[in-house]
């Protein structure tokens, strides 16, 4: 009768089957490593995007905020002009300003005409100007009868007289009729008018006066 030792063979396969499981569960712990690496590195790459857009949504909110300040500054400054415009537009109610007399008499002035002079005048610097022209003479002596005894009152400077050069009557006459749509000249009248020549071109030298009384000026 024959014997066989089975005993190292079946050690050799236990031996193996558990070789065989521990590179198993070896194979596993490192895969689940490198899925665990492998997601590390994914969310270090997303907070790297999150940080870089972080930085960014800064960034432009820090320049909104220098615009907003822009803006609040701008809005702080219009304010400002207005209260001023509401000012200077509640002085014009009160008075009238010269710069406005000076601009509306540029602004008339048509093709072919330009202006030499601009000068507020009162009533006894003008110069052979009958009174009829601008107001009624019997009234201009109650004025003066009703002055008597009182102190001399600086003289009101009611009439602006506008001297200029023209290439034709017609740009005269046309002039005129602009200023006469002012709304705060009483009366406008051409006081002198003369000819020349100059450099062969005819040309008309004239003096107009605008009459603004005194109520009129406070509008």
């Amino acid at each position: 009768m024959i014997r066989i030792n089975l005993h190292d063979y079946r050690y050799e396969l236990r031996k193996i089957e558990i070789q065989k499981r521990v590179v198993k569960c070896s194979a596993i712990i490192i895969a689940a490593i490198i899925l665990i690496i492998m997601s590390w590195l994914v969310e270090q790459v997303r907070l790297d995007t999150i940080r870089s857009e972080t930085s960014q949504v800064e960034s432009q909110v820090a320049a909104l905020e220098s615009q907003v300040k822009r803006v609040n500054a701008m809005k702080s400054k219009q304010r400002r002009m207005e209260n001023i415009i509401t000012g200077i537009e509640s002085l014009r109610e009160q008075q009238l300003p010269a710069g406005t007399i000076v601009s509306d008499l540029n602004m008339a002035v048509p093709e072919g005409l330009w202006l030499t002079s601009i000068i507020q005048k009162g009533a006894n610097e003008l110069q052979s100007v009958p009174v009829i022209m601008f107001d009624d003479p019997a009234k201009k002596g109650k004025k003066k009868r009703g002055r008597k005894g009182k102190k001399a009152e600086k003289p009101v400077k009611e009439f602006v007289e506008v001297s200029g050069y023209a290439l034709a009557e017609k740009e005269v006459v046309d002039y005129i009729k602009r200023l006469q749509q002012l709304p705060y000249y009483e009366t406008t009248f051409l006081h002198k008018s003369t000819h020349s020549v100059l450099g062969g071109q005819p040309i008309y030298k004239f003096v107009i006066y605008c009459y603004m009384p005194e109520e009129k000026k406070a509008a």
